[in-house]
């Protein structure tokens, strides 16, 4: 059996699964104001991956939001548990953007920057050299 991918994982109850066969084109922090409320933190820890590169397993439900950019953001999370999951965007219609939170291991997790950090709050500390 060959070497198992670490770019899988699945949200809290298991109900959807993913796994991509490719090592991300971006890992990132986003600090928008949407990513805020969509993860109850200060930030959405995030990786994207080709659609072409990835299998995505259970049914997921979606929410639109339109971004300040004027495209719009798909976040996909688990029905069942609630768990965010997945999001895609109109920009980069052959790209998926996944939770870190949901990896199998998150700790092969090294984001390379931080977005939209002007709208930071000053209780969530990010590595100042990511900004």
């Amino acid at each position: 059996m060959g070497k198992a991918n670490k770019w899988n994982g699945h949200c809290a109850c298991g109900a959807i699964q993913y796994e991509s066969t490719e090592e991300p084109s971006l890992s990132f922090i986003c600090q928008c104001r949407q990513c805020q409320r969509a993860t109850g933190s200060g930030h959405a820890a995030l990786f994207v991956v080709s659609k072409n590169s990835t299998t995505v397993t259970g049914e997921m439900k979606f929410y639109d939001q339109k971004a300040d950019s004027g495209n719009i953001v798909s976040r996909g999370f688990c029905p069942e548990c609630g768990s965010p999951v997945m999001n895609k965007t109109t920009s980069y219609p052959d790209n998926l953007i996944f939770n870190v939170a949901t990896l199998e291991d998150p700790d092969i997790f090294d984001p390379t920057t931080a977005v939209f950090s002007e709208f930071s709050q000053s209780w969530d500390y990010i590595n100042p050299k990511l900004r």
